[in-house]
Parts: C-alpha cells; structure tokens; sequence
C-alpha cells in the first residue's frame, strides 16, 4: 500500500522517468537505469520509492559506495518501505562502514518483517568491528528467530564459528541450512568440516558447491586446498 501511495502521489514526469528506469532494470541493464531512477527523484525528491530504486540499481552494478547516498534518503524519507533501511545497512557494510552500519539496521528491526536477516547483518557488523560476543549475541537471536532469514543466518553465523577457531561447533549450524540446497551452504559446510579435519566429507561438499555453481571462486581455491591435504607428500 505504501508503495502504491508513493508512485501515485509523484508528478507524471517523475513517474514516467521512473517507469523508463523499471524497464530497463527488468532487462538486467541496471547501468542504463540509474540515470532513469535519478531523474525520477530529482523531479520527486520526497519519494522514497525512486530514491529506494536508484540505490537498487547502484548496487545491482556493485556500486555500493554509489547506492548509500539514495538508500540514505529513502530510509530517512520512509523506514516503513520495504527493505530500505536494511538495504542502507547492508551497502554500508559492503562498503567497509560498518559502525554507520548499525544505526540503520537497528531502525529496519523496528519495521522489516524477516527480522533474523536483519539480526545476522548485525551479527556481521560486530565481527567485522572485532566485538566477537556482541557479534555472537546477534548471530544467536537470528538463528533462534527461524523466520525466512533462516538459512541465511544459519550460514552467517556458521562462518563466524569457523573463523573463531570453533569449527566443531559450525558444523551442525552449517547443516541446519542445507535446504534448499545452494552453492553458498554446501561452501560453507564444506569450509568448516576441513577445519574440523574431516576431509573426505569436506572435498564432497565443496565439489557439490561447484557443481550448483561452476564459477564459484571460494570454492575452487577451497577444494585445491583440500586436496592437497588430502595428497601424500612427494618422496624424497
């Protein structure tokens, strides 16, 4: 409702600049959008939709220190909207920000409804500031939420097990969040099984990784690792 109330209360230019940008960014030709979505804001700067749209389509190019400044807006114009203020969250951390990180994903918990993806975003944040128990408190709450944030929680919080030299502890996380099956979740098991030293399991996971997902560069660099632990020295 709130989105159909933005696009109806913008002038016809704004929403014909607005449309023109959709258009385009359906085509998966996000760069020729932005231009688009820009002129729809300029034209209606109090619509947090287009401003919302501009730093989708910044970011779908990785231009994610391009996509702060419109998500920035649309969140200060409408943390109601969906997504935004998660979004803002999320550009800043990809950015390397990650304290301006926390103000706008703490505002999205008051209003996005999957809120465990919300809660590991924050749990990545705190890693990343080196805060391991604050980052730990987050990853648990989103793991218990079980909302459709689920898997990606499971996995976030799998990864900080793993890089805390708790591997043994990742495993059953990581194999909570095996369905639906993705290349992500199989790495991610199969990353902390070769820390566990169960290589035999971990080279099945990561080579099923590369099967879902055959350009997956984590994986190949992770599967050459293992299976030079698993190949016996060369004699002397």
């Amino acid at each position: 409702m709130l989105l159909l109330a933005l696009l109806l209360a913008a002038p016809p230019e704004a929403q014909s600049a607005y449309q023109r940008g959709v258009t385009l960014f359906a085509q998966n030709r996000a760069a020729d959008a932005i231009p688009h979505f820009a002129e729809a804001a300029r034209l209606a700067p109090e619509n947090a939709q287009y401003w919302k749209a501009l730093g989708v389509a910044h970011a779908k190019i990785e231009d994610y220190h391009g996509s702060i400044e419109p998500f920035r807006r649309a969140c200060d114009l409408a943390p109601q909207l969906e997504d935004v203020c998660y979004y803002l969250g999320r550009a800043y951390y990809a950015a390397d920000q990650y304290e301006k990180a926390i103000e706008p994903l703490k505002r999205a918990l008051r209003h996005d409804p999957v809120k465990g993806r919300v809660e590991a975003a924050l749990g990545q944040c705190y890693e990343a500031l080196i805060q391991p128990a604050e980052a730990e408190r987050w990853f648990r709450s989103a793991v218990r939420r079980n909302d459709a944030g689920r898997q990606m929680a499971h996995l976030a919080y799998a990864r900080f097990l793993t890089r805390q030299g708790r591997a043994a502890e990742a495993v059953p996380v990581a194999e909570a969040a095996q369905q639906p099956e993705t290349p992500e979740a199989r790495f991610e098991l199969a990353f902390a099984l070769s820390q566990c030293d169960r290589l035999e399991e971990a080279l099945r996971a990561v080579e099923r990784a590369l099967e879902l997902r055959s350009d997956y560069e984590e994986a190949f660099v992770l599967r050459s690792k293992i299976r030079a632990r698993l190949s016996p020295p060369s004699p002397r």
